[in-house]
């Protein structure tokens, strides 16, 4: 969970026995407010203070403004909405995508004594009822939800007041967003069932356009907004073409054995994922296969081990994404070409997500595009949306663009998610100076 790697100071001082959180008050100042958040992030999470942007995105959430917050992986997103959680009464309902994710992040919280607690599919109808049972005692202060959850909130509440509705991997919502869920565009009506409450949107990666969309399906009302910038200096970008898959296999395999350290290698089917895990386990490096088609136990189970350093490399799809929280991944190799921008940069940004420098590999064909080109057509077929069709046709074309142009490649990600470079602080075209 990104909550537990932002340590801006040295080290973190030790907190009193008494809660703080039991103590704040609506109405405070500004001051005193932040004064009372960061005695909780102390007390609770042992970190001495928080980044500017989360400040910022605390402080709305605090004042009962709306908020949409873009922070890159890495940026302590889960800290903006879980802090106030501990300090507004009422319940904080957090919804997000992955049931995964959920449990993750319930797991981390109630590890640290905190009141948290999820509802999915994958529970017996006896613990469904336990969890809204507590959250009528009063016993729960953050409740995790998949977005079909969120109609039955307002009646199995039973009058228990939303203090703040977070919406995490906000860029869901989006069809201009690159993992767009129906669902998603329905929580601005549910948001009104639970009486309009304050609502913190949160993402990693967002075009000018997705980010407006969120505000609008949402419904945010003059929201905060919290843009943090998308450059990650520590980080450098390679594209290197190849003209046979042999090659690109060989040039695989030689990124990987030429570090010791933690990888991620990117590929775009799920077929492809045990063959080059296959052959890198040949090659006598630790490596697991991962994606969706796999039984959810497995996933986990997967996960588990190479979170726990008990696996190397991690062959996976896009299905390996969010939520992943392994902070010392020093390389991410793409094998293929994705489908967008926003996809890529967020893939990529899984590396060095504890401030090492780290690089991000991307080998491509001219097939890649080509198969890139005929599953997002398959992609728009389902959806039949015209907006989506649109979407996906811009952000293949840039990725055109970054594979094949002599641009610094970092200028070049950045102005498609709305930001201006000055400098490169690395990639193959500039070598660390901006073109």
């Amino acid at each position: 969970m990104s909550s537990g790697r932002v340590r801006t100071a040295q080290s973190s001082s030790s907190s009193s026995s008494s809660d703080p959180s039991q103590s704040s008050s609506s109405s405070e100042s500004p001051t005193s407010s932040l004064a009372s958040a960061q005695a909780v992030l102390n007390h609770h999470w042992r970190y001495q203070r928080f980044r500017h942007h989360q400040r910022k995105a605390i402080l709305a959430a605090l004042g009962g403004r709306d908020c949409l917050a873009i922070l890159p992986t890495g940026g302590g997103k889960s800290l903006c909405y879980q802090v106030p959680a501990m300090m507004l009464p009422g319940v904080t309902v957090v919804v997000s995508p992955l049931i995964s994710l959920m449990q993750d992040q319930v797991a981390a919280l109630r590890s640290r004594g905190l009141p948290a607690a999820y509802v999915s599919s994958t529970q017996r109808p006896a613990t469904q009822r336990a969890v809204w049972e507590a959250v009528r005692a009063k016993q729960v202060k953050l409740l995790y939800v998949a977005p079909e959850r969120l109609p039955q909130v307002p009646q199995l509440m039973r009058g228990i007041p939303v203090a703040l509705l977070a919406v995490d991997e906000a860029h869901c919502i989006s069809e201009w967003g690159h993992e767009f869920r129906p669902h998603y565009r329905a929580i601005g009506r549910h948001r009104h069932l639970m009486g309009s409450p304050p609502t913190m949107a949160v993402t990693a990666t967002a075009t000018p356009a997705t980010r407006q969309d969120i505000v609008r399906v949402l419904g945010l009302r003059r929201p905060v907004r919290v843009l943090q910038s998308f450059d990650r200096p520590t980080l450098s970008f390679e594209v290197q073409r190849v003209r046979s898959d042999q090659e690109r296999m060989q040039r695989m395999e030689a990124q990987v054995r030429a570090t010791t350290e933690t990888v991620i290698v990117y590929v775009r089917t799920r077929n492809r994922t045990d063959g080059v895990a296959t052959r890198l386990r040949q090659c006598g490096v630790a490596t697991l296969p991962y994606h969706a088609g796999l039984p959810g136990r497995a996933r986990r189970a997967l996960l588990s081990r190479f979170l726990n350093g008990r696996c190397r490399v991690m062959v996976a799809t896009s299905a390996f994404g969010m939520g992943i929280d392994k902070s010392d991944v020093r390389l991410v190799v793409h094998v293929g070409v994705p489908s967008r921008p926003e996809t890529y940069y967020q893939e990529a940004g899984r590396a060095g997500r504890d401030g090492v420098p780290s690089r991000c590999v991307l080998l491509w064909s001219e097939g890649d595009l080509e198969l890139a080109a005929r599953m997002s057509r398959v992609g728009q077929c389902e959806s039949g949306s015209q907006r989506q069709h649109q979407a996906a046709e811009r952000g293949l074309e840039a990725m055109r663009r970054y594979v094949r142009s002599r641009r610094c490649r970092r200028r070049m990600l950045l102005e498609y998610l709305g930001e201006r470079l000055d400098a490169c602080a690395g990639c193959d075209r500039c070598g660390g100076h901006a073109s």
